[in-house]
């Protein structure tokens, strides 16, 4: 019988271990990864990725759409990662305010730690929309924080006019409009059942509807989207995957933190379990302060009644 050590040399390996042990050292040691390819080049070219902010804009259209919210335009900011984040806040708030959102929404991963705390007043005030500012958290929102500076960080969002949505919903009567918002997916901190519970106790009181709501549905991670599609959402706005990060041209990223993404879904529009889908790339870092290949991001949904394909222009912010 052959001893362990000639085992360990003589085991045949599968092409796929082989890569996705190779990918994951060259995601932990990104520097070596690059050298090759071409060193401080591509590192000018990671400097400007990680600093050209987009703002992705779609036009949705739904048949059954609420006539309140024809016309009407979302903003969606994810991942801004304050403990690394270089990007001036003015910029970012003029690049959300710019397209006049009537609802702005943040899918989480905004600050790491508890000196984060500090950055939050200059990042995340001045935002106002007609129909207010709804916030979901991330894995990194939970990191490092104890449960008493989680409620400081909570009580902050809503000193500065957002509306947390930890596992809960909200009607907005005048839009004819639901908001699900799902606590972190990554973290096992989502209850979808318990997020839908005030949208279903409604509809057990008005089981009729001549005019059916939208159901907007907010969460981190796309990885709850199974539930979601089980109780029926028209937009699910997502964020976590940074899409991917850093991703060389004609490849798919090395890490993209969703089971979603071994499907090649890791960054924007896609319809799965017949939910619209939405993931954003962000706007902020982890773990490497930079991006290649993937800029960050604010995305705009404007809403339509129709049976069109959706419609995409991208601009980049001043």
């Amino acid at each position: 019988m052959p001893d362990k050590l000639t085992t360990l040399f003589t085991k045949k390996i599968s092409r796929r271990d082989f890569l996705r042990s190779t990918g994951g050292f060259f995601a932990n040691h990104w520097l070596l990864s690059l050298l090759p390819l071409g060193g401080a080049g591509l590192l000018g070219w990671a400097e400007h990725d990680t600093k050209e902010l987009q703002s992705e804009l779609w036009d949705l259209f739904y048949p059954k759409l609420p006539t309140a919210l024809e016309g009407k335009t979302i903003c969606q900011l994810s991942d801004l990662h304050l403990e690394s984040l270089q990007m001036d806040p003015e910029r970012i708030r003029q690049t959300a305010m710019a397209q006049k959102p009537d609802l702005i929404v943040l899918t989480g991963d905004i600050i790491s730690t508890r000196i984060d705390l500090d950055k939050v007043n200059p990042y995340l005030n001045k935002f106002s929309a007609p129909y207010g500012n709804y916030v979901v958290l991330g894995n990194n929102d939970y990191s490092h924080l104890s449960h008493t500076l989680l409620k400081r960080f909570l009580k902050q969002l809503e000193g500065l006019g957002w509306i947390p949505l930890l596992n809960q919903s909200t009607f907005l009567s005048p839009l004819n409009l639901w908001i699900i918002g799902i606590d972190d997916p990554a973290t096992a901190h989502d209850d979808v059942d318990r997020a839908y519970q005030n949208l279903l106790s409604s509809q057990s009181s008005h089981p009729v509807a001549q005019n059916p709501s939208f159901r907007l549905a907010l969460a981190h991670s796309s990885d709850c989207l199974d539930d979601v599609a089980s109780y029926g959402s028209d937009l699910l706005l997502t964020g976590h995957t940074h899409g991917g990060q850093i991703r060389l041209p004609g490849f798919r990223p090395l890490i993209t933190n969703t089971y979603l993404g071994d499907k090649g879904i890791y960054e924007g529009y896609h319809v799965v379990n017949e939910t619209p889908l939405y993931i954003n790339r962000g706007i902020g870092e982890s773990v490497i302060p930079l991006r290649f290949n993937v800029p960050p991001e604010i995305a705009f949904f404007t809403l339509h009644r129709g049976n069109k394909s959706p419609l995409h222009q991208v601009r980049n912010a001043k």
